[in-house]
């Protein structure tokens, strides 16, 4: 993930109430970050009667909050036309109002880039989400249905921390431990054991020998980690005489990232300022046609350094040497203290390569020579994970397992020589897109892994990916098992294809939507779009009465058990 804070807006108000709108009775686990920049990062817990799950189906989402003076959300939307399922999904910045894209708000705050929803099951009925898991990078975790009454609750099962930079400070999560049975229960102390256990590590434990009943303690779990690429590591911590686990993930950039900028120009007024990713807070994101590389002090104080690139719209620069201009295809702005000026000149790229999920690119390596004015020469190198090993290795092959319900999974090494280490994930649904972070980490042995009990009636896919000395991630190697569940939504969109007017009506007919959600479609609903009258039946046309003279629009939506579509596209009628 980018180290860009994302936002993008809901969909869940076009959307009509079902058979779904009943809370859910399942207990609710909401254990944050808060996102909000006056309180960023401070840690809110909320569990069981704390938590109303307001709306919770496969065609309107999630939306759950927190009750009396505690303050916490969590809102999720799927597409337009697209049920809610689990996955990997990344929310572009670009398209913060894209139909095609699900949007989540945490705390009123709407947030971009990645998110995995971990688990979810629904009932096939009527599309009511009955267990559900979602976990977003350096914010927590939310979910419901899984955790029973009278049992220590974990405010996090799954801890997954943003992408960091090798040699900077540690970044840490808050865990909460909850009693919510009736009698106290002893407690160890939690212990992080893993193939990168040296990466994480706990603090600031507030928990003692025993835990009272209705209490709560917590500690932090860091991550600084000591190598470049993914790892993963696990927190154990025993509750009475049962082992809760807590699964951790992290990844680290690759290779070099420095900013240098020097020069006897207006900007670096004879001084060479140089910022490296160990020292800095570095970031990349992407602001109108330009990539914006930036250098920020570690305290938020303010920025060092900064290089924008502009080129033609989201595709790499050239290798080589080419003239920059601010009026050419290819520009350059270097900004030293927030003082910058365009310039024109070269610019010599030895590397530059795009992210195909995020856009953003994902590997640079160039110098340059620009001049503010007067001829006055300020040169300058920009490199973003840089490094001369950029090939993956080979993924391992022959992903398998024994049964629909396996214990183990086992598979054959990658053919890479330079392979040192393997990375294996389990992910709810069938795999697509998934990475080296999606999902939950597994054990590796070898060429093996243990697979947990797992619930029915679910498929579940085997993610196994190699990771060279570099830190370079091989694709993908995967295998499914289990049964996809039977997922149902509200009807798609109908749309209007004709009109006629009358006095004080307007029959309307219109197609049926494309989907029926999965389940029949048992109405369909005509309406005035600024007026409370309304008709419904079985087929096409409809017809309206009682409209008031004068223009007016219409629109229709389809109905079935798991509730109402998105209204039709309204059509403008003017009534006699």
């Amino acid at each position: 993930m980018s180290a860009v804070t994302l936002l993008t807006a809901g969909l869940i108000s076009t959307i009509g109430t079902s058979a779904a709108d009943a809370a859910t009775t399942s207990r609710a686990v909401l254990q944050i970050a808060s996102p909000w920049y006056q309180t960023k990062g401070d840690a809110e817990f909320a569990d069981g009667d704390d938590i109303e799950v307001v709306t919770a189906d496969t065609t309107r989402g999630v939306d759950a909050r927190t009750t009396g003076s505690k303050r916490g959300s969590f809102r999720l939307t799927p597409p337009e036309g697209k049920p809610l399922t689990t996955g990997a999904y990344w929310l572009d910045p670009d398209r913060p109002h894209s139909e095609a894209l699900p949007s989540l708000e945490i705390d009123g705050t709407d947030i971009y880039g990645d998110f995995t929803v971990l688990d979810l099951e629904s009932d096939p009925t009527n599309g009511q989400v009955t267990r559900f898991d979602a976990v977003v990078p350096g914010i927590g975790e939310f979910r419901f249905g899984s955790d029973p009454a009278g049992s220590v609750i974990l405010g996090a099962r799954n801890v997954v921390f943003e992408k960091r930079f090798i040699g900077l400070p540690k970044t840490s999560q808050v865990e909460t431990v909850h009693n919510t049975g009736t009698a106290p229960v002893s407690l160890g102390k939690p212990v992080v054991m893993g193939v990168n256990a040296k990466s994480f590590s706990v603090s600031n434990s507030t928990c003692g020998a025993t835990l009272a009943a209705d209490a709560t303690c917590t500690f932090s779990i860091n991550f600084r980690p000591r190598v470049a690429g993914p790892a993963t590591a696990s927190v154990t911590l025993p509750v009475g005489a049962t082992m809760q686990t807590v699964a951790l993930t992290g990844s680290a950039f690759l290779g070099k990232t420095m900013i240098t900028s020097s020069g006897k120009d207006m900007v670096n007024k004879g001084k060479t300022t140089k910022a490296t990713s160990g020292s800095t807070q570095m970031l990349i994101s992407y602001a109108g046609l330009d990539w914006w590389f930036q250098a920020n002090d570690l305290d938020g104080s303010g920025n060092i350094v900064s290089v924008s690139l502009g080129g033609p719209y989201g595709k790499a620069f050239p290798l080589g040497t080419t003239k920059t201009s601010p009026s050419g295809k290819y520009s350059i702005v270097t900004t030293v203290d927030s003082y910058g000026c365009d310039t024109t000149g070269t610019m010599t790229v030895k590397q530059f390569a795009l992210d195909p999920v995020t856009g953003l690119p994902a590997t640079v390596d160039m110098s340059f020579t620009q001049y503010c004015a007067d001829k006055i020469a300020q040169r300058g190198t920009l490199q973003w994970q840089a490094r001369s090993d950029v090939t993956a290795p080979a993924a391992p092959t022959g992903v398998r397992v024994a049964s629909a319900t396996p214990t183990k999974v086992k598979w054959t090494s990658s053919a890479s020589k330079d392979a040192t280490s393997v990375v294996a994930r389990l992910v709810q649904g069938d795999g697509a897109g998934a990475t080296a972070q999606s999902g939950v980490p597994l054990v590796v042995t070898g060429a093996s892994a243990a697979v947990p009990k797992l619930p029915t009636g679910q498929q579940y896919t085997i993610a196994v990916f190699a990771v060279d000395g570099t830190g370079n991630v091989s694709k993908a190697a995967t295998t499914s098992f289990g049964t996809a569940p039977v997922t149902v939504t509200a009807p798609g969109r109908p749309t209007i294809t004709g009109t006629t007017t009358g006095p004080g009506s307007v029959t309307v007919s219109f197609d049926p939507p494309a989907s029926d959600g999965g389940l029949p479609i048992t109405s369909y609903v005509l309406s005035g779009f600024h007026s409370e009258q309304t008709v419904s039946g079985t087929s096409s046309p409809l017809t309206l009465t009682g409209l008031p003279a004068g223009s007016t629009q219409v629109t229709v939506v389809a109905v079935n058990a798991a509730g109402k579509s998105h209204p039709a596209y309204a059509k403008l009628v003017t009534v006699g």
